[in-house]
């Protein structure tokens, strides 16, 4: 396994109020090898070369925080976003690490370096939602309990523009298009010219769920091998198999808050999409026309581009 990384430079941003600057630059990792699995917190732990309190090539500001979100269009892929302001969090033992990765926990367990801590000893144990250390005491009435705040919801609705044959067609249930032909479509009417199609708007919704949790460590839960999968039951009132989940940052306000948000997507048509039958040579394969009819009929199919489904109970 080979891990590389690339900065994408035109994606840099710098911005100043006053006296203050912030940045921010934009990184791409992953393994070269795509048929290798390579997990998040290996992701982080290499952060493009980038680690807490390095200074920014460009301006004397300092690395303090990161988004990190897996690719949808390529396996074993991490874009990686580092924020940078003024002054970094002084720790003179810190390593310099982005996290450690306890190496007998395959879970995607993210251990932020504190300095000083005995890497064996810990009190973390997994599915405990990332509260591991300064866990209050019975007697304490400190808020910060580890447990999580409520929940923020962000949601916009909207439409996709999409190629459409036959307009009012049944969607399968839970979205699934059934042999690898397709789904044949038998309802609904024919709106496509000579084989061409129409533009349809298709209703669709994104959905974004964001929590802070605290805790010396966050754990993955291995949520990042979910994207692109849809929902195998009923999810914020959406029916089963018509929201697809994209994907989830993690941010790291301080040393013991975290941030995270996931991404969802609703589609009206469970994100099936129609296409027209064709033949061995990728033209339009047209019935024969049947009697007293003269005209040619063409089989038109819905397709599933994310055929797998899973729990998303894993969201806030």
């Amino acid at each position: 396994m080979s891990v590389q990384s690339k900065e994408i430079v035109s994606s840099r941003t710098i911005s100043r109020s006053g006296d203050s600057f912030t940045a921010s630059r934009t990184f791409l990792i992953y393994n070269d090898n795509a048929s290798i699995s390579f997990s998040a917190s290996a992701a982080i732990n290499h952060g493009g070369g980038v680690s807490f309190g390095m200074q920014h090539p460009e301006v004397p500001i300092f690395a303090n925080g990161f988004n990190l979100t897996p690719s949808s269009e390529r396996a074993n892929t991490y874009t990686i976003v580092w924020n940078y302001e003024l002054e970094p969090e002084p720790d003179p033992t810190d390593g310099g690490d982005n996290t450690d990765t306890d190496p007998d926990d395959d879970g995607g367990v993210l251990d932020p370096p504190t300095g000083g801590e005995d890497e064996d000893d810990t009190d973390s144990e997994p599915g405990d939602d990332g509260v591991s250390e300064d866990e209050p005491d019975e007697d304490d009435t400190s808020e910060e309990t580890g447990e999580r705040t409520f929940k923020g919801v962000s949601i916009t609705t909207g439409l996709a523009l999409v190629d459409g044959y036959v307009a009012g067609a049944s969607i399968p249930d839970n979205g699934s298009q059934g042999g690898a032909d397709g789904y044949l479509i038998a309802d609904g009417t024919v709106v496509h010219q000579g084989g061409e199609p129409i533009t349809v708007p298709v209703p669709t919704a994104e959905v974004s769920l964001s929590e802070t949790t605290w805790g010396a460590y966050f754990f993955l839960n291995d949520v990042q091998f979910k994207a692109g999968k849809r929902n195998v039951s009923g999810f914020l009132g959406f029916s089963a198999g018509t929201v697809v989940f994209k994907g989830m940052s993690v941010q790291r306000q301080a040393y013991d808050q975290w941030d995270a948000t996931y991404t969802f997507s609703w589609d009206a048509w469970s994100h099936m999409r129609q296409i027209p039958k064709r033949d061995d040579e990728g033209d339009l394969d047209w019935n024969d026309a049947v009697a007293p009819s003269t005209d040619k009929t063409l089989d038109i199919f819905f397709k599933q581009p994310f055929p797998n489904t899973v729990s998303f109970d894993f969201a806030p």
